[in-house]
C-alpha cells in the first residue's frame, strides 16, 4: 500500500486472530461487528473503504451481506473469509469483480494474505475516493504481492509489475513483449488458451482458473489466475491478470484431501469434536462400530456412547488429560445404538491451531471386543491347564530337546522346585533308556501323534517312575514343537504288576486242585464203586455223597480262580432257550421250570450258563425237589424266583458272601460265583422276595449296549 495512507475497514465475524492482526498492521483502522444487523448499522453511521466478512454469520451467509450492504454503499469492496467447510460459496464470489476471498486454513499466514486482498479490492474500487486515485492505483499496483500483467489480445505481455521477479526467478523486463503462455506448464498450456479466450469474449466478467507454471531455475508452482477484459480501456488495452502464488495452499488442500480420504476409509472409528466435546466430524468406520450415523452423531456429545461401566471420576481424568494438551489413552467400555456393549481402545489428541490454542480434539477407536474375548478365553484355557492333574507340557523337537512351556502338575511329578529348574533341564535326561525318546519321536514324525505312549523316566531326586505320553506335532511361527500330556501311572503299573503276581499264584493254585486234588479224588470214587457193588452198607453211600460235595467244591473253587471278573467275548443269545439248555444239566427231581420271557442278551455264553446252573440248583437245594422256577423279564433285565421258603431280609446281602450256606451239604459258593459272573458283565444282582414268596434274584442294568 501507499506510505502513510490509512483505510476504515469493517470486519464482520468472529476470527479475533483476524481482526487483531488487521489492526496491528498499522494501515487499517478496523471496526468489529459480529453479527449482519450490527454490521449495516455501522455502514449507516459512517462510510467505508472495505467491508471484511466470514462467509457464515450467526445470522445469514455473506451472499446476503453482501447484497444489503450494497444496496447501501453501491461500490464497496468486499473480502470474504472462506473457511474449509464453506468452499462451496467460492463460485459465486467470483462473479464479482468487487469481491475477493482468502482461503483462511489454506494460507500460512491469513492475516497477511487478507490485508493484501483488502488493498486489491480497494485500489479497484477506490473506496468511494477520487483524489489521487490513479496515483494511489499504481502504488497499489507495485507494491502488491501478487504478479499483475497486462496482456494484449495477441496473448503478448504489455506490462507486468515487479511482484513478477518473485513468482518467476526473471527480471520484469524479461516477460514484457513474450507470450504469455510461456511461462505455463505445457500440461496446461491449453486451458489457459481457453481462459483467456474466455475473458476476451467476456468482458464483464472476471475469469478465473488455476494452473501451473515453471519459473526459471526453480520448482513447477501453482498460480491463481484472475483475468478482467480491459481492452476497451484506452489506458489498459488488454486484460489485466493477477497471478496469485497459491502453491502451499495446493500442497494443503492435497494434504488435507489425503488426510481426509484416509480418514474415511480408515478401519478405525474417528470422530473430531470442539472443546466443548460436542462432535464436529465422524468418519464411516465410526457409523459402523457405533450404530449411530453421521447426522446422529454430529452435534451430539461422546456421552451418547456412555455404557455406565466407568465412573465420573474416569472421565474427569480423561479431560483433565486432554485439556492439559496431553493424548489420553486407554480402553473403554462403549454401548452401541442397540444396546450391544463393546470394548474400544480409545487415544484422544488435542488439535491445537496456529497460536498453539486447543482447538477440538480428535479421538481414534479400535474395536477389540473380539480381541478381549479370545484374551480372556486364552486365560480360562491356560488357567484349566495349569490346574490339571496331569502334566502338560511343549518341547522343541529336536533330538536332545529342550522345554518351553510346563504346568505345575509336570513340575510335581519331576520333583522340580519350580518351573524355571525344570526348564533348565533337557528333556532326553529324563528317560531311563534314550532309544525311548527316540521311539517316541520316530512314532512322531510318521504320524504326526502319538497316544499312550508308555517309557520309564526319572525324577530330577533319581527316583525311577512309569508315565504315559500322548504327545503331537505342532508348527508354529516357522519353529516345530512337541506338545503332549504326561500322565504317572506308577501307582497303577505297581498294582497291575501285583494283580499279575497273585493271578499266577492262582492259577498255580488252580493247577494244583485240579492235578494234586482232582486226581485221588478220581481214585477214591473210582474204589467206592467197586466197594459198593459188593456192599451197599449207609456208610459207605454216605462217602459217596462226601466224595461228590468234594468234586462240586473242586468246581467252584476253579471257577472262581480262573474266571473271576473276566468276560470272554460276547455273543447275542435268547434268554429262555439258554436257562432250558441249562436246566437240563442239573439234577431237577420233579422241579417245574417256567419260561416267561422272549429277552435276548449279549453276554459271555460260558459263565451265563454257570450263572442259571448255580441259581436253579440253589433254588432246588433251599425250595424242595418238587420247587418251581420261573425266568421272566425286567425294564432293564431279567430275574430267576421260585415259590420255596425264600430267604429272610436281613440274610439276603450276605447269601452272595464266599462260603456261606444253610446247607450242611452246600459248598457256599454257588451264590458269590452268580455275583461274580454278574459284575464281570456291568450288571447288579440283589435278591427279594419272589411273586408267591419265595426268593427272587433280579439281574438288572442291561442296556441298550447289552441288548441284542
Amino acid at each position: 500500500m501507499a506510505a502513510n495512507t490509512s483505510y476504515d475497514v469493517l470486519y464482520v465475524g468472529s476470527d479475533d486472530r483476524i481482526a487483531t492482526g488487521l489492526a496491528d498492521s498499522g494501515s487499517l483502522d478496523i471496526v468489529s461487528e459480529r453479527t449482519r444487523e450490527d454490521a449495516l448499522d455501522r455502514l449507516s453511521e459512517k462510510p467505508f473503504d472495505c467491508l471484511v466478512s466470514d462467509a457464515e454469520l450467526p445470522d445469514c451467509g455473506v451472499l446476503s451481506i453482501r447484497r444489503d450492504a450494497r444496496e447501501r454503499v453501491p461500490t464497496l469492496p468486499f473480502v470474504v473469509l472462506v473457511g474449509d467447510d464453506d468452499t462451496d460459496v467460492v463460485a459465486d464470489l467470483r462473479e464479482d469483480a468487487a469481491t475477493e476471498y482468502v482461503l483462511v486454513d489454506a494460507e500460512p499466514d491469513p492475516v497477511a494474505t487478507v490485508a493484501k486482498r483488502v488493498g486489491e479490492a480497494i485500489a479497484k474500487g477506490d473506496g468511494g475516493r477520487s483524489a489521487d486515485s490513479a496515483e494511489l492505483k499504481a502504488a497499489l499496483v507495485e507494491e502488491a504481492t501478487d504478479a499483475i500483467w497486462v496482456v494484449d489480445e495477441s496473448r503478448t505481455v504489455t506490462y507486468a509489475n515487479e511482484s513478477t521477479a518473485r513468482l518467476f526467478g526473471c527480471e520484469t523486463a524479461a516477460v514484457i513483449g513474450e507470450d504469455a503462455l510461456r511461462a505455463v506448464d505445457p500440461v496446461d498450456t491449453e486451458s489457459v488458451r481457453d481462459l483467456f479466450d474466455t475473458s476476451l469474449a467476456n468482458p464483464d466478467r472476471t475469469v478465473m482458473g488455476e494452473f501451473r507454471v515453471r519459473p526459471a531455475d526453480a520448482a513447477q508452482r501453482w498460480v491463481e489466475c484472475r483475468c478482467r477484459n480491459r481492452v476497451s480501456d484506452a489506458a489498459i488495452q488488454g486484460l489485466v491478470v493477477t497471478l496469485t502464488d497459491v502453491t502451499e495452499r495446493k500442497r494443503k488442500e492435497r494434504e488435507l484431501r489425503r488426510f481426509r480420504q484416509a480418514v474415511e476409509q480408515a478401519g478405525h472409528a474417528i470422530y473430531i469434536t470442539d472443546t466443548d466435546g460436542t462432535i464436529e466430524y465422524a468418519n464411516p468406520a465410526f457409523e459402523e462400530s457405533t450404530g449411530y450415523s453421521r447426522m446422529e452423531a454430529v452435534g451430539e456429545n461422546p456421552n451418547i456412547l456412555n455404557s455406565g461401566e466407568h465412573s465420573r471420576e474416569f472421565y474427569g481424568c480423561l479431560w483433565k488429560t486432554i485439556l492439559s494438551g496431553d493424548v489420553w489413552r486407554g480402553e473403554v467400555i462403549n454401548e452401541r445404538s442397540d444396546g450391544y456393549r463393546y470394548v474400544i481402545e480409545q487415544t484422544i489428541a488435542p488439535i491445537e491451531d496456529e497460536s498453539a490454542t486447543i482447538d477440538g480434539f480428535v479421538a481414534i477407536n479400535t474395536d477389540v471386543t473380539q480381541r478381549k474375548a479370545y484374551q480372556q478365553r486364552l486365560q480360562d484355557y491356560e488357567r484349566i491347564i495349569e490346574n490339571l492333574p496331569v502334566g502338560v507340557y511343549r518341547t522343541t523337537a529336536e533330538p536332545d530337546g529342550e522345554f518351553v512351556e510346563v504346568n505345575a502338575s509336570l513340575v510335581s511329578i519331576y520333583g522340580a522346585y519350580s518351573k524355571n529348574e525344570l526348564l533348565a533341564e533337557p528333556v532326553e535326561s529324563f528317560y531311563v533308556d534314550p532309544e525311548d525318546r527316540k521311539a517316541l519321536r520316530a512314532a512322531l514324525r510318521e504320524n504326526g501323534h502319538v497316544t499312550e505312549f508308555e517309557v520309564e523316566q526319572r525324577t530330577l531326586s533319581g527316583e525311577r517312575i512309569d508315565v504315559t505320553l500322548s504327545a503331537i506335532l505342532t508348527e508354529e511361527d516357522g519353529e516345530v514343537y512337541i506338545d503332549g500330556i504326561l500322565q504317572d501311572v506308577t501307582d497303577r503299573r505297581q498294582r497291575e504288576r501285583e494283580l499279575e503276581r497273585k493271578n499266577e499264584q492262582l492259577e498255580q493254585f488252580a493247577s494244583i486242585v485240579t492235578h494234586d486234588l482232582r486226581n485221588p479224588l478220581n481214585v477214591a470214587q473210582s474204589r467206592l464203586e467197586l466197594i459198593r457193588r459188593g456192599d451197599d452198607s449207609e456208610d459207605l453211600a454216605v462217602m459217596a455223597e462226601q466224595l461228590v460235595r468234594m468234586e462240586e467244591l473242586i468246581e467252584d473253587v476253579l471257577a472262581i480262580a480262573r474266571h473271576g471278573q473276566q468276560v470272554d467275548d460276547r455273543e447275542p443269545v435268547e434268554i429262555a432257550p439258554l436257562a432250558e439248555s441249562c436246566w437240563q444239566t442239573v439234577e431237577t427231581g420233579d422241579a417245574e421250570l417256567v419260561l416267561d420271557t422272549d429277552r435276548t442278551i449279549s453276554v459271555d455264553t460260558s459263565r451265563i450258563q454257570q450263572l442259571f446252573e448255580n441259581l436253579f440248583r440253589n433254588a432246588i437245594e433251599h425250595g424242595g425237589r418238587d420247587v418251581t422256577i420261573r425266568v421272566g423279564t425286567l425294564s432293564d433285565g431279567f430275574y430267576v424266583e421260585d415259590d420255596g421258603p425264600g430267604i429272610p431280609e436281613g440274610e439276603r446281602e450276605a447269601v452272595f458272601d464266599h462260603g456261606y450256606t444253610t446247607d450242611d451239604d452246600g459248598t457256599g459258593f454257588g451264590l458269590n460265583i452268580v455275583k461274580e459272573i454278574v459284575n464281570a458283565h456291568g450288571w447288579t444282582v440283589r435278591v427279594t422276595e419272589g411273586t408267591t414268596g419265595g426268593a427272587r434274584f433280579e439281574i438288572t442294568g442291561i442296556d441298550q449296549r447289552d441288548a441284542a
